[in-house]
Protein backbone atom coordinates (compact mmCIF):
# COMPACT_ATOMS: atom_id res chain seq x y z
CA UNK A 1 0.00 0.00 0.00
CA UNK A 2 1.15 3.54 -0.77
CA UNK A 3 1.82 5.81 2.24
CA UNK A 4 -0.39 8.88 2.40
CA UNK A 5 1.53 12.12 1.73
CA UNK A 6 -0.43 13.74 4.59
CA UNK A 7 0.84 11.34 7.22
CA UNK A 8 3.47 12.81 9.59
CA UNK A 9 6.54 11.21 11.01
CA UNK A 10 8.09 11.93 14.43
CA UNK A 11 11.62 12.97 15.31
CA UNK A 12 14.24 10.32 15.11
CA UNK A 13 16.33 9.74 18.22
CA UNK A 14 19.34 11.42 16.60
CA UNK A 15 17.30 14.51 15.68
CA UNK A 16 15.91 14.75 19.20
CA UNK A 17 19.40 14.54 20.72
CA UNK A 18 20.66 17.24 18.35
CA UNK A 19 17.81 19.58 19.37
CA UNK A 20 18.47 18.95 23.06
CA UNK A 21 22.17 19.62 22.54
CA UNK A 22 21.44 22.92 20.78
CA UNK A 23 19.10 24.00 23.59
CA UNK A 24 21.74 23.10 26.20
CA UNK A 25 24.37 25.14 24.35
CA UNK A 26 22.03 28.14 24.14
CA UNK A 27 21.23 27.93 27.86
CA UNK A 28 24.95 27.65 28.68
CA UNK A 29 25.59 30.77 26.63
CA UNK A 30 22.66 32.80 27.94
CA UNK A 31 22.89 32.08 31.70
CA UNK A 32 26.28 33.78 32.24
CA UNK A 33 25.04 36.78 30.25
CA UNK A 34 21.93 37.03 32.44
CA UNK A 35 24.02 36.70 35.59
CA UNK A 36 26.45 39.36 34.38
CA UNK A 37 23.57 41.71 33.61
CA UNK A 38 22.13 41.19 37.08
CA UNK A 39 25.50 41.78 38.73
CA UNK A 40 25.98 44.92 36.64
CA UNK A 41 22.65 46.20 37.93
CA UNK A 42 23.56 45.35 41.53
CA UNK A 43 26.95 46.99 41.15
CA UNK A 44 25.27 50.12 39.82
CA UNK A 45 22.92 50.14 42.81
CA UNK A 46 25.89 49.80 45.16
CA UNK A 47 27.49 52.78 43.45
CA UNK A 48 24.26 54.73 43.83
CA UNK A 49 24.19 53.85 47.54
CA UNK A 50 27.59 55.46 47.94
CA UNK A 51 26.50 58.53 46.00
CA UNK A 52 23.49 58.92 48.34
CA UNK A 53 25.75 58.51 51.37
CA UNK A 54 28.12 61.08 49.91
CA UNK A 55 25.30 63.58 49.45
CA UNK A 56 24.12 62.98 53.02
CA UNK A 57 27.65 63.41 54.38
CA UNK A 58 28.06 66.67 52.45
CA UNK A 59 24.74 67.94 53.81
CA UNK A 60 25.85 66.96 57.32
CA UNK A 61 29.05 68.94 56.73
CA UNK A 62 27.05 71.95 55.52
CA UNK A 63 25.04 71.95 58.76
CA UNK A 64 27.78 71.07 61.26
CA UNK A 65 30.85 72.41 59.38
CA UNK A 66 32.63 69.05 59.90
CA UNK A 67 32.23 65.46 58.79
CA UNK A 68 30.81 63.14 61.49
CA UNK A 69 33.36 61.65 63.90
CA UNK A 70 34.41 58.04 63.98
CA UNK A 71 34.10 57.92 67.76
CA UNK A 72 33.60 60.09 70.84
CA UNK A 73 35.16 59.83 74.27
CA UNK A 74 32.01 58.23 75.67
CA UNK A 75 32.73 54.94 77.42
CA UNK A 76 31.33 51.66 76.06
CA UNK A 77 29.93 50.69 72.65
CA UNK A 78 28.10 53.50 70.89
CA UNK A 79 26.30 54.18 67.63
CA UNK A 80 28.54 55.79 65.01
CA UNK A 81 28.56 58.04 61.97
CA UNK A 82 25.92 56.17 59.94
CA UNK A 83 23.04 57.14 62.23
CA UNK A 84 24.28 60.73 62.45
CA UNK A 85 23.45 61.22 58.78
CA UNK A 86 19.97 59.63 58.96
CA UNK A 87 18.23 63.05 58.91
CA UNK A 88 20.04 63.75 55.61
CA UNK A 89 19.32 60.28 54.21
CA UNK A 90 15.51 60.43 54.33
CA UNK A 91 15.65 58.35 57.51
CA UNK A 92 14.63 61.18 59.83
CA UNK A 93 11.70 59.16 61.19
CA UNK A 94 14.06 56.39 62.29
CA UNK A 95 16.38 58.95 63.87
CA UNK A 96 13.48 60.49 65.80
CA UNK A 97 12.26 57.08 66.93
CA UNK A 98 15.70 56.23 68.30
CA UNK A 99 15.68 59.42 70.36
CA UNK A 100 12.11 58.80 71.54
CA UNK A 101 13.26 55.50 73.07
CA UNK A 102 16.38 56.93 74.66
CA UNK A 103 17.14 60.63 74.82
CA UNK A 104 20.24 61.48 72.75
CA UNK A 105 20.39 57.86 71.63
CA UNK A 106 23.70 58.24 69.78
CA UNK A 107 25.57 58.60 73.06
CA UNK A 108 23.22 56.91 75.53
CA UNK A 109 22.24 53.69 73.73
CA UNK A 110 24.17 50.51 73.02
CA UNK A 111 21.35 48.69 71.21
CA UNK A 112 23.46 45.67 70.28
CA UNK A 113 24.28 44.95 73.92
CA UNK A 114 20.87 44.74 75.61
CA UNK A 115 17.19 44.73 74.72
CA UNK A 116 16.15 46.55 77.88
CA UNK A 117 16.12 50.32 78.47
CA UNK A 118 17.99 52.48 77.64
CA UNK A 119 19.36 50.23 74.87
CA UNK A 120 16.19 48.83 73.25
CA UNK A 121 18.18 46.51 71.01
CA UNK A 122 15.13 44.64 69.71
CA UNK A 123 13.18 47.78 68.76
CA UNK A 124 12.15 48.77 65.23
CA UNK A 125 14.70 51.54 64.58
CA UNK A 126 17.54 49.09 65.13
CA UNK A 127 16.09 45.97 63.53
CA UNK A 128 14.80 47.62 60.34
CA UNK A 129 17.40 47.43 57.53
CA UNK A 130 18.35 50.68 55.80
CA UNK A 131 18.62 49.83 52.05
CA UNK A 132 21.20 52.56 51.34
CA UNK A 133 23.61 51.01 53.85
CA UNK A 134 23.71 47.53 52.25
CA UNK A 135 25.29 46.38 48.99
CA UNK A 136 22.75 44.35 46.96
CA UNK A 137 25.53 42.07 45.67
CA UNK A 138 26.55 40.98 49.15
CA UNK A 139 25.56 37.39 50.01
CA UNK A 140 25.33 38.55 53.63
CA UNK A 141 21.99 40.28 52.98
CA UNK A 142 20.78 43.47 54.60
CA UNK A 143 21.13 42.36 58.23
CA UNK A 144 24.26 41.83 60.33
CA UNK A 145 26.49 40.54 61.76
CA UNK A 146 27.47 38.13 59.00
CA UNK A 147 27.83 35.24 61.42
CA UNK A 148 25.99 34.59 64.68
CA UNK A 149 27.97 35.86 67.65
CA UNK A 150 28.54 33.23 70.34
CA UNK A 151 26.98 35.30 73.12
CA UNK A 152 24.80 37.82 71.30
CA UNK A 153 22.79 35.58 68.98
CA UNK A 154 19.86 37.97 68.51
CA UNK A 155 22.06 40.52 66.75
CA UNK A 156 21.44 38.95 63.34
CA UNK A 157 18.28 41.07 63.10
CA UNK A 158 20.08 44.44 63.08
CA UNK A 159 20.42 46.47 59.87
CA UNK A 160 23.66 45.90 57.96
CA UNK A 161 26.41 48.42 57.26
CA UNK A 162 28.46 47.57 54.15
CA UNK A 163 30.33 50.89 53.90
CA UNK A 164 32.97 52.08 56.37
CA UNK A 165 34.59 55.41 56.99
CA UNK A 166 38.16 56.09 55.90
CA UNK A 167 40.25 56.40 59.05
CA UNK A 168 43.55 57.12 57.29
CA UNK A 169 46.80 55.28 56.61
CA UNK A 170 48.73 52.89 58.86
CA UNK A 171 51.86 54.87 57.93
CA UNK A 172 50.68 58.33 59.03
CA UNK A 173 49.35 59.79 62.28
CA UNK A 174 49.07 56.59 64.33
CA UNK A 175 47.89 57.04 67.94
CA UNK A 176 48.92 54.17 70.19
CA UNK A 177 46.30 52.53 72.38
CA UNK A 178 46.84 50.23 75.33
CA UNK A 179 47.35 47.42 72.80
CA UNK A 180 48.09 47.29 69.08
CA UNK A 181 44.46 46.33 68.36
CA UNK A 182 43.39 49.72 69.77
CA UNK A 183 45.81 51.84 67.75
CA UNK A 184 44.19 54.22 65.28
CA UNK A 185 45.25 56.69 62.61
CA UNK A 186 44.39 60.40 62.51
CA UNK A 187 45.31 60.95 58.86
CA UNK A 188 41.91 60.16 57.28
CA UNK A 189 38.44 61.69 57.36
CA UNK A 190 36.34 59.65 59.82
CA UNK A 191 38.31 58.36 62.81
CA UNK A 192 38.04 58.53 66.64
CA UNK A 193 37.40 62.12 67.86
CA UNK A 194 37.80 63.44 64.30
CA UNK A 195 36.62 66.94 63.40
CA UNK A 196 37.63 67.06 59.76
CA UNK A 197 36.47 69.93 57.56
CA UNK A 198 36.64 70.27 53.80
CA UNK A 199 39.39 72.86 54.27
CA UNK A 200 41.53 70.22 56.01
CA UNK A 201 41.58 68.02 52.87
CA UNK A 202 44.57 69.72 51.27
CA UNK A 203 45.41 66.69 49.11
CA UNK A 204 42.21 67.47 47.20
CA UNK A 205 38.74 66.04 47.65
CA UNK A 206 39.05 64.12 44.37
CA UNK A 207 42.14 62.32 45.70
CA UNK A 208 40.87 61.42 49.18
CA UNK A 209 38.62 58.51 50.14
CA UNK A 210 35.61 59.22 52.34
CA UNK A 211 33.97 55.76 52.52
CA UNK A 212 34.94 52.31 51.30
CA UNK A 213 32.93 49.17 50.68
CA UNK A 214 33.02 46.34 53.24
CA UNK A 215 30.44 43.83 52.08
CA UNK A 216 32.23 40.48 51.96
CA UNK A 217 33.93 38.22 54.48
CA UNK A 218 34.95 35.59 51.92
CA UNK A 219 38.15 33.88 53.01
CA UNK A 220 37.93 35.07 56.61
CA UNK A 221 38.04 32.68 59.54
CA UNK A 222 35.01 32.28 61.80
CA UNK A 223 36.90 34.16 64.52
CA UNK A 224 37.43 37.11 62.17
CA UNK A 225 33.76 37.12 61.23
CA UNK A 226 32.65 37.00 64.86
CA UNK A 227 35.11 39.69 65.93
CA UNK A 228 34.38 43.40 66.12
CA UNK A 229 36.12 43.79 62.77
CA UNK A 230 33.56 41.58 61.03
CA UNK A 231 30.76 42.86 58.80
CA UNK A 232 28.70 44.41 61.56
CA UNK A 233 25.44 46.43 61.71
CA UNK A 234 25.30 50.22 61.69
CA UNK A 235 24.50 50.08 65.40
CA UNK A 236 28.12 49.02 66.05
CA UNK A 237 29.96 52.32 65.75
CA UNK A 238 32.95 52.23 68.08
CA UNK A 239 34.11 51.41 71.61
CA UNK A 240 36.02 53.86 73.80
CA UNK A 241 38.35 52.44 76.47
CA UNK A 242 38.55 55.51 78.75
CA UNK A 243 41.92 56.82 77.63
CA UNK A 244 43.26 53.43 76.55
CA UNK A 245 42.23 53.68 72.90
CA UNK A 246 39.32 52.90 70.61
CA UNK A 247 37.87 50.04 68.63
CA UNK A 248 36.99 51.36 65.18
CA UNK A 249 34.02 49.33 63.99
CA UNK A 250 32.30 51.53 61.37
CA UNK A 251 35.55 53.22 60.30
CA UNK A 252 38.97 51.71 59.48
CA UNK A 253 42.51 52.79 58.72
CA UNK A 254 44.16 51.23 55.67
CA UNK A 255 47.02 48.80 56.12
CA UNK A 256 46.08 45.97 53.77
CA UNK A 257 45.03 45.62 50.10
CA UNK A 258 41.39 45.47 49.00
CA UNK A 259 39.89 41.99 49.52
CA UNK A 260 42.82 40.92 51.73
CA UNK A 261 42.12 37.61 53.52
CA UNK A 262 45.08 37.25 55.87
CA UNK A 263 45.18 38.13 59.56
CA UNK A 264 44.14 41.62 60.66
CA UNK A 265 42.98 43.52 63.74
CA UNK A 266 39.68 45.30 64.33
CA UNK A 267 40.85 48.79 63.44
CA UNK A 268 42.61 47.85 60.19
CA UNK A 269 40.04 45.41 58.78
CA UNK A 270 40.45 45.51 54.96
CA UNK A 271 37.85 46.93 52.59
CA UNK A 272 36.12 44.14 50.66
CA UNK A 273 33.36 43.28 48.21
CA UNK A 274 31.96 40.45 46.10
CA UNK A 275 32.19 42.58 42.95
CA UNK A 276 34.74 40.87 40.73
CA UNK A 277 38.21 42.36 41.03
CA UNK A 278 37.83 45.08 43.66
CA UNK A 279 35.46 47.28 45.64
CA UNK A 280 33.56 50.56 45.39
CA UNK A 281 34.82 53.74 47.08
CA UNK A 282 33.31 57.15 47.72
CA UNK A 283 35.65 60.14 47.50
CA UNK A 284 35.36 63.42 49.36
CA UNK A 285 34.14 65.30 46.28
CA UNK A 286 31.10 62.98 46.13
CA UNK A 287 32.38 60.90 43.22
CA UNK A 288 32.65 57.11 43.28
CA UNK A 289 35.31 54.86 41.83
CA UNK A 290 35.77 51.12 41.57
CA UNK A 291 39.29 50.38 42.81
CA UNK A 292 41.08 47.21 41.80
CA UNK A 293 42.20 44.70 44.40
CA UNK A 294 45.50 44.57 42.48
CA UNK A 295 46.24 48.29 42.79
CA UNK A 296 49.48 49.31 44.48
CA UNK A 297 48.97 49.34 48.25
CA UNK A 298 51.03 52.52 48.62
CA UNK A 299 48.66 54.29 46.23
CA UNK A 300 45.66 53.09 48.24
CA UNK A 301 47.28 54.41 51.42
CA UNK A 302 47.94 57.78 49.77
CA UNK A 303 44.27 57.99 48.82
CA UNK A 304 43.41 57.51 52.50
CA UNK A 305 45.33 60.53 53.81
CA UNK A 306 43.89 64.04 53.60
CA UNK A 307 46.93 66.30 53.80
CA UNK A 308 50.29 64.64 53.22
CA UNK A 309 50.87 65.99 49.71
CA UNK A 310 51.74 62.60 48.25
CA UNK A 311 51.79 61.94 44.53
CA UNK A 312 48.91 59.55 43.79
CA UNK A 313 49.98 58.10 40.46
CA UNK A 314 47.95 55.60 38.43
CA UNK A 315 44.85 54.09 40.03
Amino acid sequence: MKRSPLSSRGFTLIELLVVIAIIAILVALLLPAVQQAREAARRTQCKNNLKQLGLALHNYHDVHSVFPPGGLQVTSYRIGWAARIFPFLEEGAMYDEMNSLSRDALVTSSPYRFTSAPHYGDSVPYTTPVPTLACPSSPLGNTSPDITHSTLTWLVSHGALHYRGNGGSSDVGIIAGSSSSRDYSTSGIIYPTSKVRMAHITDGTTNTILLGESSSSDGWTDAQKRGWGGIQPWTWGYYYYSGAGFLQIDNKYIQYPINYTGSFATNNTPFTSTHAGGAQFLFCDGSTQFLSEFMDLDVLKRLSTRGEGEVIGEL
